[in-house]
C-alpha cells in the first residue's frame, strides 16, 4: 500500500496533505484542517511600500527622505517637460490655505475624480512640492503626515488646513492640571 501511495504522490495525483488525511482517517483520528490551504480571507489592502508604524516613530529628516523616495518612485504625473494641448489646470487647497495648481492630463483628472489617485504634498529637495500618486500611497502618507494629503476622494484627512484639535477630554484636562 505504501508503494501505491508513493507512486501516486510521485505522479502528482495526490498531495502530501491528502496522504496524511487518509492515514488519519484510516487510524480513526479526526481530520484536521490542512495548513496548506488556509480559509479564504478578505483580499489584502494593496501596499504602498511605506512602513507607516516605523515612520511614525522616526525623525523629521528620515520621514522626509523616505516619503520623497516613495513619491519619486510612484508619482503618476510627469516630472518636467511640457504638458499636451489637452492638459488642464487642477486647483486644490494647500495646507497654508492658498490655492495650488497642477497642470494634468485628462487621464489623471479622471483618476483623481474616481478616487484611484490623489494629490499630495511632500518635502522635495527644493521645498514643499505637490504631485499625483496612487491612492494607496496617499493614504499611507496621510497616516504619517496628515496635512500633506491635499485631494483624495472620500478621505476624511484630505484638504486639512490645520492639525485636528485634541479630543475634548484632553482639552478639558489641561486647565485643571495647570491650576
Amino acid at each position: 500500500m505504501l508503494d501505491l501511495k508513493a507512486k501516486l504522490a510521485a505522479a502528482g495525483l495526490v498531495t502530501p496533505e491528502q496522504l496524511a488525511a487518509a492515514e488519519r482517517k484510516k487510524a480513526g483520528k479526526p481530520a484536521a484542517k490542512s495548513a496548506a490551504r488556509p480559509a479564504p480571507a478578505a483580499p489584502a489592502k494593496p501596499k504602498s511600500g511605506l512602513d507607516v508604524a516605523a515612520l511614525k516613530k522616526a525623525g523629521k529628516s528620515e520621514i522626509y527622505d523616505t516619503l520623497r523616495r516613495v513619491v519619486d518612485r510612484s508619482r503618476l504625473d510627469p516630472v518636467g517637460g511640457l504638458p499636451s494641448e489637452h492638459a488642464e489646470a487642477f486647483h486644490f487647497p494647500t495646507a497654508q490655505g492658498s490655492l495650488g495648481r497642477l497642470t494634468l492630463e485628462p487621464a489623471l483628472h479622471a483618476e483623481i475624480a474616481a478616487g484611484r489617485a490623489a494629490i499630495v504634498g511632500y518635502m522635495s529637495h527644493h521645498g514643499l512640492a505637490h504631485c499625483v500618486v496612487p491612492r494607496v500611497v496617499a493614504e499611507d502618507l496621510a497616516e504619517v503626515m496628515p496635512l500633506w494629503l491635499r485631494v483624495c476622494k472620500d478621505h476624511p484627512a484630505a484638504g486639512q488646513l490645520a492639525p485636528p484639535p485634541p479630543p475634548r477630554e484632553e482639552r478639558d484636562a489641561k486647565p485643571a492640571q495647570s491650576g
